[in-house]
């Protein structure tokens, strides 16, 4: 079932309720709004991605964020790994190209930031790399249809509260 808060205005971001298959219930459908992301990646999420993440940093393939880490003492590509493996940063998919959301980082050192982590582990390992991309950058019903990404630094415990209640309802 999908409730989904409208008004007259087109300009109005949907905020969607429903039992959740891959993403969790807070996600928007995807369907009410031109950028929206989808459940699976397609070239208009992947874009809806890219512009939801630009204000918090934007987002940079895998291989440049491990060259940066790497030009700042680090790590490497198998450090980057490492911290995707065990769960302290995230990326997702694209065309066989792994983006990496730059807003998990201190983008003045390149440190991982502990909200991201704090998030992260919240959010647990019931999404993959793309739902939770849509899970930071869409809409939240929990948030008042704001973005997590946009609440970061500003309401962390809402945030947590929020994918606390998302991992809750999608894996138990």
């Amino acid at each position: 079932m999908q409730a989904i808060l409208t008004t007259s205005d087109s300009a109005t971001l949907p905020c969607a309720f429903e039992i959740p298959i891959a993403q969790p219930p807070s996600v928007a459908s995807g369907h009410a709004v031109e950028g929206s992301i989808d459940e699976l990646p397609t070239r208009r999420g992947f874009a809806a991605l890219l512009a939801a993440y630009r204000a918090s940093g934007g987002t940079a393939r895998g291989d440049d964020v491990a060259r940066l880490l790497e030009d700042h003492g680090l790590g490497n590509f198998i450090g980057l790994a490492r911290l995707v493996a065990a769960n302290e940063v995230f990326g997702f998919e694209w065309r066989s190209t792994i983006w990496i959301p730059m807003f998990q980082f201190d983008l003045h050192d390149l440190s991982v930031k502990p909200s991201a982590r704090m998030v992260l582990a919240e959010l647990g390992d019931g999404f993959d790399g793309w739902a939770r991309a849509a899970w930071f950058a869409q809409p939240n019903s929990w948030l008042q249809c704001r973005k997590p990404v946009d609440l970061m630094d500003k309401e962390l415990n809402q945030v947590l509260s929020a994918a606390r209640a998302d991992r809750y309802i999608a894996v138990g």
